[in-house]
């Protein structure tokens, strides 16, 4: 059995903008740790996360108060299951849809699509599955 601690405490600060925003690699695909030394992946993640031999990513995603996640978009799906506050999230650039979103929501990015999430005066916290490309996808 394998255990991962992916409390609030052991976020890091996402690299580049994303003010206010903490993530914890959850599991990851171990192709992408491979040629990294374990010692310097767990303190660079503040402890490693579960290794598969899977396309696939999950990481626990902590919002402050007033944090924003900076819009981007990715060449794989992303399932975020919001956990706990309230929150916003916008689909396709500034112009897209916007919504509210709260604890039991789940939210779909599909793979090349501009998304965000932002808070007010609330935190929120969730756990984001990046998924392999969807079937069919062009490689």
């Amino acid at each position: 059995m394998r255990v991962r601690r992916f409390s609030a405490d052991r976020g890091s600060k996402v690299p580049g903008g994303h003010p206010g925003l903490f993530a914890v690699p959850v599991l990851w695909d171990q192709a992408l740790a491979r040629g990294q030394d374990s010692d310097d992946l767990a303190r660079r993640l503040n402890g490693a996360p579960l290794l598969v031999d899977a396309p696939v990513a999950v990481a626990a995603l902590y919002f402050d108060p007033n944090a924003r996640m900076d819009e981007h978009d990715a060449d794989h799906p992303i399932l975020l299951l919001v956990t706990s506050g309230q929150g916003f999230v916008r689909l396709g650039g500034a112009a897209g849809e916007t919504r509210a979103i709260g604890a039991g929501d789940a939210v779909l990015w599909p793979a090349g699509i501009l998304h965000t999430v932002w808070t007010e005066d609330q935190p929120l916290a969730g756990i984001a599955v990046e998924c392999p490309r969807e079937r069919g996808a062009a490689d």
